[in-house]
């Protein structure tokens, strides 16, 4: 069914016949907290600035970014999206093999696949959660150009240590790590999951996406945090101009906020863990514990797949994401979002309605 694998809320209400608006979307990055006033007021601004083209190297942007995160302008770059960011690296750095943590995003993958490198990926326990395990991690790395994580990863929301990637990062100088830290603003900051704050090893590359903690998944915005010699490698694959004006004004914006990453995120993992204890008492689902702003889910009812449990969210208007195509898991899985608790509460409501027709 259209829309159902990839988050695409139109192509699920095309299916369905009904407007997007019509369908409470659950497979998106969201954050239900109110948008900042700044930022309103920041994209209202940008109007005035469309009549004129972007700054092609987002001085301003770079040097707020610089100062928030402490690191030179020159180790800063702002892109249209995490993604942009993903798929350039691998055409700039050339790896012959790629290895990543799985299941993870399938952006890593194709990335890699499209930069035409050899991929693998190192399966993560599902006992264990889905928790990165560093030894074996490290038992790949022997002839490895390249690693892609996620942390926390996505559709796992489980965090790593950034001790235990620094740690795998100077022990192995020669593989480029890349280091997806998308949602690391939902991890509370005493478990040590960024690497930012702190100098980055010669051989890692960070990538942020400021729009993340505010479930802005419609503003294409990222920052990619590495040495000069990595960021020249990355900028010759770039396409040019990719970031308009108003995202960079967004940027500004959302840097200005920046410490209010624990206001925000508080309210997302009450409603986070109150919807996973609720899931978690529901026959036929095992919820995973998660660090980011979403869960990931398996069905345990013979016969009942992701497919078809997202198929029966949908015609109650309710779509969350099936991940059973993410390399390492199988047809059982999918992802939910964090809502307000009012939309938890009617998701809640959909999975037991679905549940309870899948066992008829």
């Amino acid at each position: 069914m259209a829309g159902m694998n990839d988050g695409d809320v139109y192509g699920a209400a095309a299916a369905e016949g009904v407007k997007p608006e019509e369908i409470l979307d659950f497979s998106a990055n969201v954050n239900p907290a109110p948008l900042p006033e700044a930022l309103r007021q920041a994209l209202q601004d940008s109007i005035r600035c469309l009549s004129h083209p972007p700054d092609p190297e987002a001085r301003k942007l770079r040097q707020r970014a610089a100062e928030v995160y402490g690191v030179s302008p020159d180790e800063v770059r702002v892109g249209n999206g995490v993604s942009e960011f993903l798929y350039a690296i691998p055409r700039g750095l050339r790896p012959r093999r790629v290895v990543m943590p799985a299941p993870c995003c399938t952006d890593y993958w194709r990335a890699s696949d499209y930069a035409g490198a050899e991929s693998e990926g190192v399966l993560s326990s599902e006992a264990k959660e889905f928790a990165l395990d560093p030894a074996q991690l490290e038992m790949r790395l022997g002839g490895t150009d390249m690693v892609f994580l996620g942390n926390p990863g996505d559709p796992t929301g489980v965090a790593a240590s950034a001790d235990a990637i620094r740690t795998l990062a100077k022990k192995f100088p020669g593989v480029i790590f890349v280091v997806d830290e998308s949602f690391v603003e939902f991890v509370p900051e005493a478990l040590g999951a960024s690497l930012l704050g702190a100098p980055l090893p010669a051989n890692v590359i960070a990538l942020r996406s400021p729009a993340a903690i505010h479930g802005l998944a419609g503003l294409r915005l990222a920052f990619l945090f590495a040495g000069r010699m990595l960021i020249e490698q990355v900028q010759a694959a770039r396409e040019p101009n990719a970031v308009g004006s108003p995202a960079l004004c967004a940027g500004e914006a959302l840097l200005a906020g920046a410490q209010e990453a624990s206001a925000l995120r508080q309210p997302v993992i009450a409603e986070r863990e109150r919807v996973r204890d609720e899931l978690s008492r529901t026959a036929g689902i095992r919820v995973f514990r998660s660090q980011a702003n979403f869960l990931l889910l398996k069905t345990t009812r013979p016969g009942l797949s992701a497919m078809q449990l997202c198929e029966r969210l949908l015609k109650r208007k309710v779509l969350i994401r099936n991940v059973a195509g993410y390399r390492g898991l199988d047809g059982r899985f999918a992802r939910v979002s964090v809502r307000s608790a009012a939309d938890n509460d009617r998701l809640l409501a959909a999975f037991r309605e679905a549940l309870t027709e899948s066992a008829k």
